[in-house]
């Protein structure tokens, strides 16, 4: 598991190492763009802060949403934005990371809260992955209801991170890439119609 993921890794990073000495998500787009464009991954398309890629691995495609965050609080001077991830690979859909480039403190946990809702995270290095496999799938439900998350961390230099990344085109941007590896995505089930309430002025007359 985690060899595949150092893997993906090094194909996010080539994104977030574009973006790293940008002051937000927006002003990274071009050097995102420009950097990619370059190498064997394929630029899905720009979604209000979100951006969709591809790749291929081992003869398969993989395909990743990615966005920094505009606000950042904590951490070393001048420090790169933490950056969340959504990835799908042939054997793993759905995979969230959250990707700090500015080291995490060795054997620190991190948390992703999204409106309210929290999961853990389990760090290594300068990434981050759910520490609940089956989470993921509830993580990606979650990002594509909110309007922004949170990533709370603790790196090995600088006091306490606190990073919020926007939600804004997270919706086309994850669409986008499970057209791109042919994700189906089961459509929400509309909520029940609550039963109507009883005329208690009608009952008492029948009685």
């Amino acid at each position: 598991m985690l060899l595949r993921r150092a893997t993906l890794l090094a194909a996010v990073l080539l994104t977030v190492n574009a973006t790293a000495f940008a002051a937000d998500a927006k002003k990274a787009k071009p050097a995102a763009a420009k950097a990619t464009s370059s190498s064997a991954t394929e630029r899905l398309g720009e979604f209000g802060d979100w951006q969709a890629y591809a790749y291929g691995e081992s003869g398969a495609k993989v395909c990743y949403a990615i966005a920094a965050a505009a606000k950042t609080d904590g951490g070393a001077k001048d420090r790169v934005p933490s950056h969340l991830s959504v990835t799908h690979r042939a054997n793993s859909k759905n995979e969230v990371s959250l990707i700090g480039k500015y080291q995490f403190k060795p054997d620190s946990d991190a948390e992703l809260a999204i409106e309210g809702k929290k999961f853990a995270f389990f760090s290594k290095g300068d990434s981050a992955w759910s520490k609940q496999a089956n989470a993921d799938k509830d993580i990606v439900a979650a990002l594509a209801k909110g309007n922004s998350a949170v990533v709370r961390a603790t790196p090995a230099k600088g006091k306490a991170v606190t990073d919020t990344i926007s939600l804004k085109g997270f919706g086309k941007a994850l669409a986008a890439i499970d057209k791109a590896c042919g994700v189906k995505r089961e459509a929400e089930k509309p909520a029940a119609k609550a039963a109507p309430a009883k005329d208690k002025a009608k009952d008492k007359k029948k009685k």
